[in-house]
């Protein structure tokens, strides 16, 4: 707008052409008026034509007439500007690249390159492309700009002097104009020579040549975006302007996760998602339907069974790093969609997986370089580089001072009794010997010793919580060769001897289902004749090992929520974008 007073008409034929003006009228308006406007506007919205001289629109406009145009976003105006620019000669804002001379280097190469440099090099030619993070403007003749690439950033110096002396031909006035068209969030092409501020000394690209704008943005980003909603349902918004050391952080965690496994001769495999039965983990999976064959389909709820297959088939070091869905909740570490490494080694015991996991641990934390990972460190320094160590049945039995080596542990009413004896309460819903020896752990084992950010491994689970695990034959296979890991309350690792025996993994199958029908316990695992019928094929002692990668990640960052290290959030962060 221009001049001292609001001077409008909102008499026209069509809705669309007012709304937009009365938007921009609207975010002219004082603060204490624009209620004012919108009112009027709830009341005639429904009008064909909209006209200031209605009746209702009057007070409005005597109020406007005294009212200084103080409040006027200029920003929005000048994207308005831009966009109808844009609209007119969309080939001019978004050239091909194959018009343009390729770049030299990139940003992240320029600044190793010339880490050193203390003087200009104009002999060095270079050219690099990224997006504009800030843009500060002095005078008509100079402008620094960040550019961005790869999460690394330079700084661009635009001064007249050294453009003209390199681009004959150009003008102040045109220099003015390509610099002032500049706005954070464009991607551009520079091509200068290094050298360094006069006052900071700051390395910098001296552009020789206008800069070339290669796509712009066409809507002003904030400078600051905190509020957890806004930056959850928006993640590209948040990234463009929070950073993505998060995305950046993960992704180093996949490559340290995969060449531990690598050096060590593991296969990496990907197993079927879509199955008619999935299995290998006490979860309730998502169900679909296939309309090509009329088949119902389940999401894997863990790759467990058909990498036992691949070892089976011979490959004894193989793993999966990917995708498993489970149909729960979503809470502050669970996700319906989340990530897992899961690896089986032939001939691997108990003492190697543990071992095993120690030694990713430290490689991981070794790879990573974040407060919390040099914490870590420090507390495993502490502790000979290994993990605490509690095992199952005898803690438990201290802590409640109950003899579980008198008790049946597969019948919930000796568990029930003996609790009651004690004067133990467990919640309704809890109703099966695996349901309970869960809560009991929960309350009394990870509660009190898996808090610290010493990683601990409760291990020797009984057998009843462990269809899939190996029996532990020193104590009459009551309990398994089964471990789990926990940092500060969390569950990280779930390890174990796989039950190799094709007979008694079947008994285990029958177990579990008879636990579904008695106790409605939805987490059993359905009974696989496929994967016992391929054990028969002899099934070598297998070490099994997974982990849950987003905790992991969620660990590392220092992050409280599941959320802050998914690239789009939970689903429900995703439905709303």
């Amino acid at each position: 707008m221009h001049g001292n007073h609001v001077l409008f008409s909102l008499s026209c034929s069509s809705f669309f052409p007012p709304f937009i003006l009365c938007l921009a009228v609207h975010r002219a308006l004082h603060p204490h008026l624009r209620p004012l406007m919108l009112g009027a506007l709830a009341c005639r919205g429904r009008m064909a034509h909209l006209n200031v001289y209605h009746r209702s629109w009057r007070p409005i406009v005597s109020r406007l007439a005294s009212v200084r145009c103080n409040h006027v976003d200029t920003g929005t105006l000048d994207f308005a500007r831009r966009n109808a620019a844009i609209a007119r000669e969309p080939d001019r804002f978004y050239p091909s690249l194959s018009q343009l001379p390729p770049p030299t280097t990139s940003v992240a190469h320029f600044l190793d390159r010339y880490a050193n440099l203390d003087a200009d090099r104009p002999e060095n030619q270079e050219c690099v492309r990224g997006r504009i993070v800030s843009v500060r403007t002095l005078g008509k003749n100079m402008s620094f700009v960040t550019l961005e690439a790869a999460a690394r950033r330079v700084q661009l110096i635009l001064n007249y002097n050294v453009m003209a002396a390199h681009s004959p031909g150009l003008t102040r006035a045109q220099f003015a104009d390509t610099a002032a068209a500049l706005r954070p969030g464009d991607h551009l092409q520079a091509s200068g020579f290094p050298g360094v501020s006069q006052r900071e000394r700051t390395l910098s690209l001296k552009c020789t040549t206008p800069v070339v704008l290669l796509a712009p943005a066409t809507r002003p980003l904030p400078p600051r975006l905190e509020d957890p909603i806004k930056r959850a349902q928006n993640r590209v918004l948040d990234y463009l302007v929070n950073g993505h050391e998060t995305l950046r952080l993960r992704g180093a965690v996949l490559r340290a996760l995969r060449e531990f496994l690598d050096a060590r001769d593991f296969v990496e495999v990907e197993t079927p998602m879509l199955t008619a039965r999935s299995n290998g983990a006490a979860a309730e999976p998502f169900v679909t339907h296939a309309r090509a064959n009329d088949t119902r389909l389940e999401l894997r709820v863990a790759p467990e069974l058909w990498l036992k297959r691949l070892v089976v088939a011979g490959v004894d070091r193989v793993y999966e790093l990917g995708r498993v869905f489970r149909n729960e909740g979503v809470d502050a570490t669970h996700n319906p969609e989340f990530t897992t490494l899961e690896f089986y080694q032939a001939y691997a015991s108990m003492s190697d997986l543990i071992s095993l996991s120690e030694q990713l641990f430290l490689h991981v934390l070794r790879s990573v370089d974040t407060p919390r990972a040099h914490q870590l460190l420090e507390q495993l320094a502490c502790n000979g580089n290994q993990f605490q160590r509690i095992e199952f049945l005898p803690t438990l039995q201290r802590e409640t001072n109950i003899d579980f080596e008198a008790i049946d542990l597969s019948n919930p009413h000796e568990i029930a009794r003996a609790l009651k004896d004690k004067d133990i309460h467990l919640p309704s819903h809890v109703k099966s010997p695996q349901q309970m020896l869960n809560a009991l752990c929960a309350r009394y084992i990870e509660s009190k010793y898996c808090e610290s950010l010493l990683p601990t491994v409760i291990y020797h689970h009984p057998t009843v919580m462990s269809p899939l695990a190996k029996g532990n034959p020193a104590d009459g296979l009551r309990t398994t060769k089964r471990f789990e890991i926990f940092i500060c309350g969390k569950e990280y690792i779930n390890a174990y001897e796989e039950e190799n025996c094709p007979q008694r993994q079947l008994d285990k199958f029958i177990a579990q289902q008879k636990s579904h029908q008695l106790y409605g316990d939805k987490e059993s695992l359905a009974i696989d004749t496929p994967y016992v019928e391929a054990m028969k094929w002899g099934m070598p002692p297998i070490g099994g090992f997974g982990l849950g990668v987003d905790r992991l990640c969620m660990l590392l960052a220092g992050k409280d929520r599941i959320e802050q290290v998914l690239s789009f959030g939970t689903i429900d962060d995703v439905d709303r974008q």
